[in-house]
């Protein structure tokens, strides 16, 4: 499966990359620092601002701490999201952002009627949550080469995050979730945000102790609805002591947050699982079939939008 979100190159190396290109100016350097700069600026005061003093305006859909008591998981083909994206030249993160803000409008919004009128649609804010992989190797590195000395291989996890905001508005057309999901994740990957958190967790836990470190990240998380992070698998198929392995999913418990969804790819399929406190949303299964059904909608008029252009 090709890259995605958690395995894309965040901004910093993004950076370094850029500055090693053959025929690179230095004016084209300066602007690349610059907009990388005004970027993490707004990004990070925009992300404090709201934890310090924000609060998703939708409070029914805010669920206690620790209360995640329900999880189920759904297997798609890649090749649908794979579609999706070549069809839309975008990247599978944004597919799949887009698929799930599209199946969360019509649970959150539509089924469980959080509003009737156009106007009171548009003022709900609901925050997420997404991860970001901030290795520089995202390559699966052998032991051996962990181990040699010298070797430069990092350790444990190196993750950082972003608070996003969720596009859950009306939209005729389903591509308009795909677009919106392009446009949040593009500035959050062209800013220092995830690095500025990690480096923040970082420096809280050296300087104050775990203790500080739970209020701080109760403080981030807590007030937002989502998680969501996107691994890549294997591509391989594997076994385990002689047994194949279908797929495998896996998930989190004790989360802050309502919902969690947690997408790893394994060959030619993506697994979706879906963490939820029941009390906020109590029917699981048909939120993972909405979000599935989107998907489709988004392949059948990527499909014909391409079609369309073909014949222009």
């Amino acid at each position: 499966m090709e890259k995605q979100l958690t395995s894309e190159e965040v901004p910093v190396s993004l950076f370094s990359r850029v500055l090693t290109m053959p025929g690179l100016d230095c004016f084209n350097i300066i602007t690349l620092g610059l907009r990388l700069m005004f970027h993490t600026s707004v990004e990070v005061i925009k992300s404090i601002v709201f934890i310090c003093c924000g609060r998703n305006t939708t409070t029914r859909l805010m669920g206690k701490p620790g209360l995640m008591n329900k999880f189920i998981h759904q297997v798609i083909s890649s090749n649908d999201v794979k579609l999706v994206k070549n069809a839309m030249n975008m990247t599978i993160n944004d597919v799949l952002f887009g698929m799930v803000q599209a199946g969360l409008y019509d649970i959150c919004i539509k089924d469980m009627a959080i509003s009737t009128s156009r106007k009171s649609l548009d003022e709900i804010c609901l925050h997420g949550v997404v991860f970001f992989n901030l290795r520089p190797n995202r390559n699966i590195e052998d032991l051996a080469n962990m181990m040699a000395k010298g070797s430069k291989c990092r350790w444990g996890n190196s993750i950082g995050f972003a608070l996003i905001p969720l596009w859950l508005k009306s939209e005729e057309n389903i591509l308009e979730y795909l677009r919106q999901a392009k446009t949040t994740m593009d500035r959050k990957k062209h800013s220092l945000e995830p690095l500025f958190f990690y480096g923040l967790i970082k420096l809280t836990v050296e300087a104050f102790g775990v203790p500080a470190l739970k209020s701080l990240v109760m403080r981030m998380f807590g007030t937002t609805m989502m998680m969501f992070s996107n691994v890549v698998g294997p591509e391989e198929e594997i076994s385990l002591f002689g047994h194949h392995i279908s797929y495998n999913a896996a998930n989190i418990l004790g989360a802050p947050q309502t919902l969690y969804i947690s997408i790893q790819s394994y060959v030619n399929k993506v697994i979706i699982n879906v963490g939820v406190d029941i009390d906020v949303i109590p029917d699981l299964h048909h939120l993972c079939h909405l979000m599935i059904k989107a998907l489709h909608a988004m392949k059948s008029a990527s499909v014909e939008r391409s079609s369309r252009d073909l014949e222009v």
